[in-house]
This record gives C-alpha cells, structure tokens and sequence, in this order.
C-alpha cells in the first residue's frame, strides 16, 4: 500500500483510516493465501491422504516453501500496520500534550 504522503503529515483520522485499511488487507491475505496454504499442508501430514498414502518429499517441501512465502508476506504486513499502530500512538499522544 503506497502512502502518498509521509505519515508525519497525515491528521490523525487519515492515520486512522489508511491502519484500517491495512488490517483489513491483512486480514484477506490471511484468508486468501495463508489458510488455503495451511490446509494443503496439514493435508499432505495426516495419517490418512486422499491423493496417496504416502506423499513424495517434493510436495512436502513445496508447500512447505508456499506456507513460508506466505508467511514472510504476512510478517511484512503486521510490521507495517505496527508501524503505523505506533505513529496513531504518538500523535496521539502529541495532541494530547498539545491539548494541555
């Protein structure tokens, strides 16, 4: 998600605004990537497989490798809302002070 300016200079509604919009596109990352990615793998480890009893090690590392794709993807989202968690903090706080 591209800010088009620095969040130092966003108000605190639009700080507010753009985390929302970055933990609802969070949130469908993780339905549309990890939890599809996290069942193909429980899948391939269950004691009985509806492909085949007993699945090659290519396939057990090739989802593996798409469930840690998915998780760095996921991982660089939550830094990124944190980040923007932290910057509605200090605003906030800033005001706050400002207000006193």
């Amino acid at each position: 998600m591209v800010v088009e300016r620095p969040a130092r200079r966003m108000t605190l509604r639009q700080l507010l605004i753009h985390a929302e919009k970055c933990s609802r596109d969070l949130f469908e990352q993780i339905n549309a990537t990890l939890m599809p990615r996290v069942a193909d793998f429980r899948d391939l480890t269950r004691p009985v497989r509806r492909k085949s009893h007993y699945p090659a090690l290519i396939a057990f590392m090739n989802s593996l490798s798409k469930l840690e794709q998915a998780n760095t993807e996921i991982q660089t989202l939550v830094e990124y809302l944190s980040d923007q968690l932290e910057e509605i903090h200090e605003h906030a706080r800033r005001e706050r002070i400002n207000r006193r």
